[in-house]
């Protein structure tokens, strides 16, 4: 009975308390400001009670005595909204529309940008904003900023030494997001949200988390116009425009880009040892790389109020042209078998490498939102991606070998053919109370290949002849879907804000494979997957006062191998190396526990970041011996992996005119190699280090400099040791901020230096990389009467 009766007095004191709630919006476009911070402070007592808006604009401080406050509303790039003598009363009190007005520093910006700090923590996120990295040339570059992340071997995004990103582009997943990365424009970019530990409101793919792209969008009146044109010092260049009409009630946009971007010009120098019980194979070969990604692209884009409620988004892209992947190599082998002690044969040959990927697309997208009440706090969103080859993926490499009397040419040749890619979502939200809320949704992704064939041989006169002994005309289909449903409620306790999730995802996958075996007859191998996954999570933050905030976050996530990882057909690589798929390959899981803390003053931060991650079928790379001279490559489930580690960051305005970010990244990784017969361990302590220093030497003419430490790594079976550089970048600009130049200088003083061993049985491998630094001048121009 006392215990009903407390429960009794418990909730009688609870319903004396009071409520505050309101929305912030942007003065200037009467878009939602997300993340502002909300400060309420007692006058008679000083005693701090603090919210920040949600995505909506909305915020709610709960838990308040009557009283006489003083009200503070602030985020960066807009003036301090205050209220000195704000009544509470007994009860619910809404204060209502809060506008931010730009402060005048960032009044000629078309996006609202922080005086100083690059990169900024919000509660599950960090977000790096594009316009203070202006030596960045696509949303790839900005990525850099982040001491833990890296791109692998193979160009795909790592963070904390496993695990792969999902790529969203305002607010939707994208397919084959890397390659987009590579694609936006950093000008047309407002921020970058790295997402490491994602509500199950996302697709659970990407272990990794998720890579959000915010465009720049505005509700301005009026046209913008955009243009520049970029040039490098090893033959990059780009050429971009767009233009951007905003009426009263919608608008249109058309964008285009022509690019010939070489994301790769170094020298690599590598010793192969191949060897058995009587005899070794030593293989030694200097190599001149460069790679050069031929992209274009054609945008219309279109959205509309239909009404106060309802919205539509239109968007049509199509490559006008064949997108393409050169890569060159040049260089020398030097061969020699030992058998039984003895030098049996040695051989030497100039090398003279293309390899030539080319490809169309055409796709477009929709989104719709309706809004069942004016503060969007009951709304049902759709959208709707679609995209499919507009001609074959043709895929080809050549390898010419030229020895001193005679020529050999060999590689192979492959295409791909009707892909589509149609990927679907209908979610609800509501706030089915003062201080809960809900949102719910189902998904579907739909990925198609109807075809895939593959040939490697000699080349004779534009033929290709199969190698003998190899599976001829190989044909591989491939289909991925995936559905999902989700669930997340929202709510608070006082300063405390939760959110809980739930997802449940059905994957159904082949990748049938099809061959011409050595008796000239079909050969049919399927290999097919189905499998139910659910992943949960948690997150949580403290607001102890407007400058300190504490957070807590769990989520578990996937990562399904790519469809070209699934294909099980053999494939010539280069002279001693061939590929191979493989159908049997098992998804990775990821569990992440993060703890952050953030403290601010003034225009500085310090953040700290507590997490531990585990990884269950690592996915990585594998060799093996093919033959007495050649290794053999796939993608395994090489074993399960963990990281345990902390991330600092601080950015300091140390003089009026010099502002320091530095952010490293301590952890200690840990993978237990179990794969076919090879088991043992493999651990490493990293470091991974960066520090940005901007320097503004007048109110239009910026210099920055970049440090950054990338500290040795390990997996499966490699080992690459630690390097070292710096960046540097000037900005200009001119005719009140409509002309900008960018002169950027990457890997200033050429240290991207380093060796990386690889060895499993019957091989060692040791690599020397050297990459070539550069220099890069970027022109822009805006043309803008949008207000």
């Amino acid at each position: 009975m006392l215990i009903f009766l407390h429960l009794g007095n418990t909730g009688s004191v609870f319903a004396q308390y009071s409520k505050l709630t309101g929305i912030v919006h942007d003065g200037a476009t009467g878009k939602p400001v997300q993340y502002a911070n909300v400060s309420l402070i007692y006058l008679a007592d000083s005693s701090f009670y603090g919210a920040i808006s949600d995505a909506n604009g909305h915020f709610s401080i709960d838990h308040l005595s009557e009283g006489t406050c003083h009200l503070k509303v602030s985020f960066v790039g807009y003036r301090k909204f205050n209220k000195d003598t704000l009544i509470i009363n007994k009860g619910r009190n809404t204060f209502g529309d809060i506008k931010l007005d730009i402060l005048p520093e960032n009044i000629d910006q078309i996006t609202v940008t922080p005086n100083s700090s690059g990169i900024i923590y919000h509660v599950d996120r960090k977000v790096i904003q594009a316009q203070n990295f202006p030596e960045a040339n696509v949303a790839m570059d900005l990525l850099e900023n982040i001491p833990s992340l890296q791109l692998d071997f193979e160009g795909k995004l790592t963070y904390r030494g496993d695990g792969t990103f999902i790529v969203y582009i305002n607010g939707h997943p994208v397919n084959n997001g890397e390659e987009k990365l590579r694609q936006i424009a950093a000008e047309d970019i407002d921020y970058v949200e790295v997402i490491t530990n994602p509500s199950a409101k996302y697709d659970a793919e990407g272990t990794a988390g998720i890579i959000q792209v915010i465009l720049k969008r505005n509700r301005l009146e009026g046209y913008l116009i955009s243009t520049s044109a970029q040039v490098s010092s090893i033959g990059s260049y780009e050429w971009l425009f767009s233009i951007d009409e905003k009426g009263e009630r919608g608008g249109w946009y058309l964008k285009s880009q022509l690019e010939s971007y070489v994301r790769n010009r170094n020298t690599v120098t590598t010793n192969q040892k191949l060897f058995s019980e009587n005899s070794e194979n030593d293989i030694h070969s200097v190599i001149d790389r460069k790679e050069t990604l031929g992209n274009n692209l054609l945008e219309f884009g279109f959205n509309y109020d239909l009404t106060e409620k309802d919205y539509i988004d239109l968007n049509m892209h199509v490559n006008p042209f064949k997108r393409s992947q050169f890569l060159v190599e040049k260089g020398a082998y030097d061969v020699s078998q030992i058998t039984s002690g003895e030098l049996t044969d040695e051989e030497s040959y100039l090398f003279d490498s293309d390899f030539d990927l080319q490809y169309q697309y055409i796709g477009g997208t929709m989104s719709y939102e309706h809004a069942f009440t004016k503060d969007r706090t009951d709304m049902l969103s759709a959208y709707l991606t679609y995209s499919a080859y507009l001609s074959p993926l043709s895929e080809s490499k050549t390898d010419l070998s030229i020895y001193e009397d005679y020529d050999e040419k060999k590689g192979y040749a492959g295409e791909e053919k009707g892909e589509t890619f149609l990927k679907g979502s209908i979610s609800y939200q509501n706030k089915i109370s003062e201080k809960s809320s809900i949102d719910m949704g189902a998904e579907m992704s739909l990925d198609y290949l109807p075809t895939v064939n593959y040939t490697s041989g000699y080349f004779d006169n534009g033929t290709i002849i199969p190698f003998a002994g190899e599976p001829d005309d190989q044909k591989v289909e491939f289909k991925q879907n995936v559905y999902s449903g989700f669930l997340t409620f929202k709510s608070s306790f006082g300063k405390l804000e939760y959110m809980l999730g739930c997802r449940t995802e059905y994957t159904d996958r082949y990748s049938n494979y099809d061959y011409i075996n050595d008796n000239g007859e079909w050969e049919f191998v399927p290999a097919k997957k189905t499998f139910i996954d659910f992943f949960p999570s948690f997150h949580s933050v403290y607001n102890f006062s407007e400058e300190n905030q504490l957070s807590l976050s769990y989520s578990r996530r996937i990562n399904r191998p790519d469809y070209w990882a699934l294909i099980p057909m053999k494939r010539y690589e280069s002279p001693y190396l061939y590929y191979t798929g493989n159908g049997n390959l098992n998804p990775s899981y990821a569990s992440s526990f993060e703890v952050k803390y953030l403290y601010s003053w003034e225009k500085n931060f310090f953040s700290a970041e507590l997490y531990g991650k585990t990884n269950e079928n690592v996915l990585q790379n594998y060799y093996s011996r093919a033959d007495e001279n050649k290794l053999l490559w796939t993608k395994e489930n090489v074993g399960n992996s963990t990281s345990i580690g902390t991330e600092l960051m601080a950015d300091i305005d140390i003089l009026k005119w010099w502002n320091a970010n530095l952010s490293t990244s301590l952890y200690w990784y840990h993978l237990d190699v179990d794969v076919d017969m090879d088991q043992h361990t493999e651990e490493k302590f990293r470091s991974d280090s960066r520090l940005n220093n901007t320097f503004k030497l007048s109110k239009t003419f910026t210099l920055r400099y970049n440090l950054t430490y990338r500290s040795p790594s390990v997996n499966a079976q490699l080992d690459r040791e630690a390097y070292w550089y710096s960046d540097m970048s000037l900005r200009k600009y001119f005719d009140n901020r409509k002309w900008q130049v960018s002169l950027s200088w990457f890997n200033v003083f050429n240290t991207i230096k380093y060796h990386t061993i690889s060895e499993g049985e019957g091989f060692y491998v040791d690599s020397y990389f050297e990459k070539d630094p550069y220099v890069t001048l970027k022109i822009t121009y805006r043309l803008d009467n949008q207000n």
